[in-house]
């Protein structure tokens, strides 16, 4: 059985991946809206999985938010989400005491 064979040229290749690679990420982008401002949910975990990811107790979490640690622009509440709290996948540290 013949079957007719299209040769493609590099540069055809190539666009044809970079368009299946840009509806993949449009298709995988996660956003969240609130109160008409965008966060991309790939850059924001909750509380208790920055905690986990970086051994830490979910209560010394909370307290660096209350004490600023976290900075506030880096921290959404979700209020339809029963004030689930989302934080900027960074990492945080308290200053170093002196000795």
């Amino acid at each position: 059985m013949d079957t007719a064979v299209k040769k493609m040229s590099l540069t055809e290749i190539d666009d044809r991946l970079d368009n299946v690679e840009k509806m993949m990420r449009e298709i995988t982008q996660s956003r969240l809206i609130i109160a008409d401002k965008e966060y991309h949910l790939s850059e924001w975990i909750t509380t208790s999985d920055y905690a986990q990811r970086n051994n830490l107790a979910i209560s010394r979490v909370h307290n660096w938010i209350m004490r600023g640690v976290i900075p506030s622009d880096c921290v959404i509440v979700v209020p339809e989400l029963n004030h689930l709290k989302l934080i900027k996948n960074l990492p945080y540290e308290t200053r170093a005491t002196k000795s």
